[in-house]
Parts: C-alpha cells; structure tokens; sequence
C-alpha cells in the first residue's frame, strides 16, 4: 500500500517539485555534488528517484559515467524518455521502476548512490541497507535532506511533518543522522548545514491536508517551536538541511570472520 502511495506522492510532485528537490534548492545541492562527482569520479551513479530532471540533465552533463534511476513511478520514468530522447548522453541513462525496499540494483554494482530530499519518506532502515548492499567498498553516498536539531529531543518536529505528510517516517536528530550512518559502514567525508525556511501551512495546502490537527500541535508546542524553528504567525518555519558524502566502510576483519 505505502508503495503505491509513495508513486502517487512521486506523481503529484513532478510538475512543481515542491516537497522533492524544490528549483530554489538546486544550486546550493548540486554545488557540493558536483564536487563529489569530480572528486572521486565515479563510473555508476545511481540516483534515488527521478525527482526534478534538472539533476539528471546535469550529472549528464558534467560526468560520462553511466547514471541509474531507481522509481516507483513507470509513467514518470517514459515521460522522461520521451522528453529527453533526444539528447546523446541518454544512451548512458538507464531508468528502473522498482522498490527502494527491495532495492533493483545488484550486490556492489553503484560507484555513487545520490539521495536527495527522499529519506524521510522511505522505511529509512531498510533503504539504508539496499543502499549499503548496492555500494562498492569506498564508493559515495551523497545525501541531501533536512534534520532536526540536536536539541529537539523529543522529536516534535516529526509529529507536525507525519501529520502534514503522512508517508513522512522521520527527521533524524542532525548528530543522531551521522550515528546512524557511522553504524551502518557509511563514514563521513564532507557534510554542510544550511538553513532553510519553509511554510508549514502552504505545504499542508499543497499535499491537500486538514491544517486542524496542525494548528492544534502547533498551539500546544509554540514556545518550543519558536525556539528551535522560529515559527512565524503565518507558518514559517527554519530547518537545519544537511548535505553530506559519506564514503561505503569495508568491513573490519574481525567482522568479516
């Protein structure tokens, strides 16, 4: 069920890009990526979710490597073909409609796997480790998305985006994010924090969402919110936005044995 819906929210998305890979976030994302990309040069990029083209069109652009699309969305992936069938480099483009939870990407098969403003909305656990298995043994993960800051302990930041968007799993804490990934054999390369300001209210009007439940958890935590997110009367909000390359661990040979 959360498959289909996740192609649904993919769908919806793709005119405006506003909860995916948003226009006015493309130049301070795909700075620090192209660097990775000309950093460590890699021969298979495989990037999680078509999301806004003009990323595609510009790893194209930038790198002869051979770049996989992993989408649940088989109508979103022919548009793409259609629309760009034209251009030579996509004979280095490869698209598959299939499940990050069942990863379709073979055992060490991705030089870079690119992840931009999809985690919260995947089973993270379980993507995490697709994503490891797809990996080679020092190959890049670049991940793009926002975090809580440390000192939201209590995750309220959570409640308020699960009710706004319900295929929302959650915000890592950002110190608890690098944690995470440290446990699971991903090693921080490089990693920058902006901050960016979001509209609660105008996102839940875009997803279509009874703002109620929303103003009531916002009224019961407004002092917090304030502190921590600068919440504004018309429903602004401030969110620390991670963007971060961590390099695929070989496993200790004690662990291995």
């Amino acid at each position: 069920m959360k498959f289909a819906t996740l192609q649904q929210l993919l769908e919806y998305d793709a005119n405006l890009h506003t909860l995916i890979e948003p226009d006015d976030r493309f130049e301070m994302v795909f700075e620090r990526l192209k660097d990775c990309i000309e950093t460590y040069k890699p021969h298979v990029i495989v990037k999680i979710g078509l999301g806004n083209p003009k990323y595609i069109e510009a790893i194209m652009q930038l790198s002869k490597a051979l770049c996989v699309v992993v989408d649940p969305s088989l109508p979103l992936l022919q548009s793409f073909y259609a629309a760009h069938s034209h251009h030579e480099w996509m004979n280095r483009f490869y698209g598959i409609a299939g499940n990050y939870n069942d990863f379709p990407v073979d055992y060490y098969k991705a030089d870079m796997i690119v992840c931009v403003d999809y985690l919260d909305i995947l089973d993270t656990g379980r993507a995490v480790d697709e994503f490891r298995r797809a990996l080679q043994f020092d190959g890049v993960f670049f991940l793009a998305g926002f975090v809580l800051p440390n000192d939201d302990i209590e995750g309220i930041f959570d409640e308020i985006a699960h009710t706004i968007n319900t295929l929302h799993t959650d915000y890592y804490l950002e110190d608890d994010l690098k944690t995470f990934l440290t446990l699971n054999e991903f090693g921080l390369a490089k990693s920058h924090t902006e901050k960016i300001k979001i509209n609660l209210l105008k996102l839940a009007e875009y997803l279509g969402t009874d703002t109620g439940q929303l103003n009531q958890l916002v009224n019961e935590n407004k002092e917090l919110l304030l502190s921590l997110y600068d919440i504004q009367e018309d429903g602004s909000v401030v969110l620390p936005y991670v963007i971060s390359a961590y390099i695929r661990q070989k496993p200790s040979q004690e662990e291995s044995l």
